[in-house]
């Protein structure tokens, strides 16, 4: 992959992550500059890891294109889901020597791959840019502490509900229509539920006309208003 195709798959994929005000930020462009100089593009088929939980914390990652979801094993040896990821992310970044979660390829993806002492390096270089990565994932952090809380108020049916507005959100692209990358286990396993729970909670939504389903996968929003109404009574 050429250095200028490499700079546009980083700063495309990076756009939605750094927010509207990317041209006020100091050394961004050369922050983008840096991370193709010093990465290499990664193509893998769905299901397969990026990396496991318990292996050395060598790399950073950046999603192109495709779907990710993060996991990991609970003391009792189940698997808890705990973020699906799509492009606009760096994964990856951390002082501990091991990864403490799993990463996963939920469909074909292409990544960027770069050392994780190359990018602490980096980031060294533009400290505006660090601080802006800081404040950025101390806000996804307290969302993923909200969404936590709201998973502990509601039942598993308007856990469902909730995730498939959130999902709307992020793979409708403002319509009312999106196609889910992850598995009905993978879904009953972010949101702490069985899979026959989920699965009844998607007929319930399809039967109340909440929703349209074809080939599990295919989702219509067919009341919106009253999905919202039903995730959060």
């Amino acid at each position: 992959m050429s250095l200028d195709i490499n700079k546009v798959a980083i700063k495309t994929s990076l756009a939605s992550f750094f927010g509207s005000h990317q041209q006020d930020m100091e050394g961004l462009s050369d922050f983008f500059d840096d991370l193709a100089q010093n990465s290499e593009e990664l193509t893998l088929n769905g299901q397969e890891y990026l990396f496991e939980e318990g292996d050395a914390n060598e790399f950073v990652y950046i999603p192109v294109s495709g779907a990710i979801m993060l996991e990991r094993a609970t003391s009792t040896g189940c698997r808890q889901v705990f973020s699906f990821l799509l492009t606009g992310n760096i994964l990856g970044v951390s002082e501990h020597a091991q990864y403490s979660f799993s990463a996963k390829t939920l469909t074909n993806a292409v990544v960027i791959k770069i050392s994780q002492s190359l990018m602490k390096t980096i980031f060294d270089k533009y400290p505006a840019v660090a601080q802006r990565y800081q404040e950025i994932t101390s806000h996804i952090l307290a969302m993923i502490l909200d969404q936590l809380f709201i998973m502990g108020q509601r039942t598993a049916h308007q856990r469902l509900a909730h995730f498939l507005m959130d999902m709307q959100t992020r793979l409708g692209h403002g319509t009312n229509k999106f196609h889910l990358p992850m598995s009905r286990q993978d879904i009953a396993d972010y949101l702490g539920t069985s899979l026959e729970t989920t699965s009844r909670g998607f007929s319930k939504l399809k039967s109340d006309g909440m929703i349209q389903i074809e080939n599990n996968y295919q989702i219509t929003v067919l009341d919106a208003e009253a999905l919202q109404t039903y995730a959060n009574k």
